[in-house]
């Protein structure tokens, strides 16, 4: 499957869960056949970027890419 650039390597996607699709999840769910795993939601909030659980959604240590994070917020 193709999306602009980037190449996934099947159209089976694992969706963003809050409290469930976590670095060690998604590394699960692409050894077990996912060709794409999306991070769990990240808040758009300038005050909550540099927190402890923010910064831990964001980390895409070790996995392939393409990345990809859902953002949460209200104003743009």
């Amino acid at each position: 499957m193709r999306i602009g650039a980037h190449e996934i390597p099947n159209a089976l996607i694992v969706a963003p869960m809050a409290g469930v699709t976590d670095r060690a999840f998604r590394k699960l769910c692409r050894r077990l056949g996912a060709g794409h795993a999306v991070s769990e939601m990240l808040s758009s909030k300038p005050r909550l970027r540099g927190s402890v659980k923010s910064l831990r959604r964001a980390d895409h240590e070790g996995e392939p890419g393409p990345i990809a994070v859902q953002i949460a917020g209200v104003d743009p």
